[in-house]
């Protein structure tokens, strides 16, 4: 029933109804039924009535009010991104050219001082900042191509996986549910910490096969486990406590969505847990 249509039978179905309770109260039950107990039954009457035909009303009410909801999460999540987008590019971007530009004027005073040690440590530099402006040129193009309403979650990861791992020989396997119980800010957090977690291991684990697997608890479908597994070489965590940019990013995007982050690793492979 649309809201017209219920707009207009509020109007009416009372008023019949009450009209059709009067007219029998005065004509037949005028003797039996006392005024004071008709007035309050009249008025009973048409609290049920009203109740009977508005709650079809309201129940659209309430979907209408989840849908705004979803909408401004969506709303919210797309202008991070663009602010993100305008940071990356604006500051992150900029600056990293202007330290290449300097990088260059250097390794040319190097040359010209004969100083090859120096020149061999310089071009590791460069070639570090070069590795850092690609991925976060990636990440702008991610960022404002790869939107959430375009294309579901279990698609962009799997497209990720595709694209990054395939080219460099790395077997993966994705285990997703059939329905995903994430919101779009989870998704956005949850993407994040896998791109953080398959960069780590293609520059240190050495592995041939990644695992990314989503458990969703059949009792409760806002309690769930995503998962990245490898088989590398894994890594000791006391060693690189000093080193965890990374895993430090990864915890961080775990907190931000009210979850908690699992790193574990061994000779095996290493697996990253977020929990929620």
């Amino acid at each position: 029933m649309t809201p017209t249509r219920i707009k207009w039978t509020l109007f009416i179905v009372p008023a019949l109804v009450i009209g059709g309770f009067e007219t029998i109260r005065h004509t037949l039950l005028e003797q039996a039924l006392p005024m004071e107990l008709g007035n309050w039954i009249t008025a009973l009457i048409d609290a049920f009535v009203i109740a009977l035909i508005t709650r079809r009303l309201f129940q659209q009410y309430v979907n209408t009010e989840k849908e705004l909801g979803k909408e401004r999460e969506s709303r919210a999540v797309f202008e991070e991104r663009e602010r993100l987008v305008k940071v990356l590019h604006d500051q992150i971007a900029q600056s990293i050219f202007y330290s290449g530009v300097q990088l260059d004027g250097a390794k040319k005073l190097a040359e010209q001082h004969g100083d090859k040690t120096l020149k061999v440590k310089l071009d590791d530099v460069h070639l570090s900042l070069r590795e850092i402006d690609e991925n976060v040129r990636q990440s702008i193009f991610n960022l404002k191509h790869n939107t959430i309403e375009a294309v579901n979650f279990e698609d962009r990861v799997r497209s990720y996986l595709n694209n990054t791992l395939s080219a460099r020989q790395i077997s993966w396997d994705l285990q997703f549910p059939d329905a995903l119980p994430l919101t779009p800010w989870e998704q956005v957090q949850l993407f994040g910490i896998l791109q953080e977690s398959v960069t780590n291991v293609i520059k240190h684990a050495n592995a041939s096969t990644i695992l990314v697997s989503l458990d969703v608890q059949e009792t409760n479908p806002a309690k769930w486990t995503f998962r990245v597994r490898d088989n590398g070489i894994g890594f000791d965590l006391d060693a690189v406590r000093e080193r965890r940019y990374g895993l430090d990013i990864i915890a961080n995007r775990a907190r931000d969505i009210g979850a908690e982050i699992l790193v574990e690793s061994d000779n095996t492979g290493t697996s990253v847990c977020v929990r929620h």
